[in-house]
């Protein structure tokens, strides 16, 4: 077993996601301190906030109690790749990009461009999808949870190209 998980940089989405659909303790709970969130998705998640969207609170929660831990500074070879990136991505997906890439991290993300980044530049990948599944694959939760979760996330603006994650399993 490795000493230490891959460092997972989550983007503006798929934390939106868990927050907005009450079920972030799953996410923190599976992945705990490998965890990051960059500055660039903190400013977005921030963004949120300030359009009544309160419920993203609980990610600077986690961040200030030490649940999650901050991205340190971007190292000039990383700060290159994100400035590129941003021709075709946003800046929350950017900097995840260009951190996972030079970290060996992990993103997760739903956006198709940013997967396709990812799939180019060999990043291992996921999304809010692809984390419910294996909440259910490891039994953490049971797959009508995982459905009830997906369409809360659905509700909430979350555009997903499947309706039940019992349909993926």
């Amino acid at each position: 077993m490795p000493d230490r998980l891959p460092d997972r940089f989550l983007d503006t989405v798929t934390l939106s996601n868990f927050a907005l659909s009450g079920a972030f303790d799953l996410l923190l709970n599976r992945h705990g301190r490998s965890l990051r969130v960059t500055e660039q998705v903190r400013a977005e998640l921030a963004a949120g906030r300030i359009r009544g969207y309160s419920e993203l609170a609980v990610v600077e929660r986690a961040l200030a109690s030490d649940s999650i831990i901050p991205v340190e500074p971007m190292t000039m070879p990383e700060s290159e790749l994100f400035v590129e990136l941003l021709s075709t991505l946003g800046s929350g997906e950017a900097s995840c990009v260009a951190l996972a890439f030079h970290r060996s991290g992990i993103v997760a993300t739903d956006d198709r461009v940013a997967r396709n980044c990812c799939a180019e530049r060999e990043i291992p990948v996921t999304g809010s999808i692809g984390i419910l599944k294996a909440l259910c694959i490891d039994q953490t939760i049971r797959s009508e949870d995982a459905d009830a979760i997906l369409a809360r996330m659905v509700d909430t603006g979350f555009y997903s190209p499947v309706r039940r994650i019992t349909d993926l399993l």
